[in-house]
């Protein structure tokens, strides 16, 4: 099977189970509603929105530090993939799905590979460092040497995890040259790519903490808590194999964390929302990064048309 049908055949296995868990998401906000104002939601989906285009810019970044030669669209195309395929139940499908996009384009195993690598290793680390920054404005200061060691432990993974020797031999071994052929990323688009995904997981906990305080008695003030309480629900599924964008384990230690403070049931109610809601924000968004691709793609094929109409003429 070529990259191009096996990127293909996943991205529409993951499209259709995106569909099926739009359903679901609509039917479990309908269910879930119980007098809070619907469209004040929106504030939440604005700021899920900016996580996933900064993530996207982050991936960007790590892109053509690996392979100059991609262009702008390569990279949404590539990242488009890997976010829908994260729908797809099973062993890490986003990855997956990123993979056979570049593989699709030409680009070398190694980098490729690579790329794949410092992606995960700074997403792990981005996971980690924003519970670490936020605990003490939310729980004070006893917690300091917990945000050190957490501070301290997402640099060492970072620094580590993305030192050049050791991407080059990772992914050296994906080459039929081996390590000769590995690729590594210059430190100052490792740090810009950190730097995104840092700001999409901070984002993507102000959307929860906004959810939080539209469907349930959660305070506004107590936002820098709604960070840490989605931050850490959020790393705990990335870190889960085998679930769906983290399904499941993310909304148990939602309802662990803030049940105390809410009670189960509105925890859950809390948990189940947020889900919902980025689930639809999810469908929007892929929406008009394939539509953006697809008109691009056919005006670059217009253009070509017209441009040898002319040499012939």
């Amino acid at each position: 099977m070529s990259w191009r049908r096996a990127a293909l055949l996943l991205r529409g296995v993951a499209v259709a189970a995106l569909a099926l868990a739009v359903v679901v998401a609509a039917r479990e906000i309908a269910r879930n509603h119980r007098g809070w104002a619907l469209d004040a939601l929106g504030w939440a989906a604005v700021l899920m929105v900016l996580q996933v285009a900064v993530l996207a810019a982050g991936w960007r970044a790590i892109g053509r530090a690996h392979w100059p030669a991609g262009d702008r669209w390569l990279w949404l195309r590539s990242f488009a993939n890997g976010w829908v395929a994260r729908y797809v139940p099973g062993p890490p499908t986003g990855p997956a799905g990123k993979y056979l996009a570049l593989r699709d384009a030409g680009m070398p195993t190694a980098a490729a590979a690579a790329m794949l690598w410092v992606d995960q290793v700074l997403s792990l680390a981005a996971g980690v460092v924003v519970p670490a920054v936020m605990v003490v404005p939310a729980f004070g200061a006893d917690w300091m040497p917990a945000a050190a060691a957490g501070i301290a432990a997402a640099a060492g993974l970072a620094g580590a995890g993305a030192r050049p020797g050791l991407v080059r031999r990772v992914s050296g071994r994906f080459s039929p040259r081996g390590a000769r052929e590995g690729a590594a990323v210059p430190v100052p688009d490792l740090a810009a790519g950190f730097a995104a995904l840092t700001v999409a997981a901070f984002a993507a906990g102000l959307a929860f903490h906004v959810v939080a305080v539209v469907v349930s008695p959660w305070p506004l003030s107590r936002w820098e808590e709604g960070v840490v309480v989605f931050s850490l629900a959020s790393l705990a599924g990335y870190v889960t194999p085998f679930a769906p964008s983290g399904a499941g384990v993310r909304e148990s230690l939602i309802v662990a964390l803030m049940g105390t403070h809410l009670g189960a049931p509105t925890a859950l109610t809390v948990a189940v929302v947020a889900r919902a809601t980025s689930v639809l924000v999810d469908a929007v968004v892929l929406g008009a990064a394939y539509g953006a691709g697809w008109l691009a793609r056919g005006c670059s094929r217009r253009d070509s048309a017209a441009t040898a109409s002319n040499r012939r003429a």
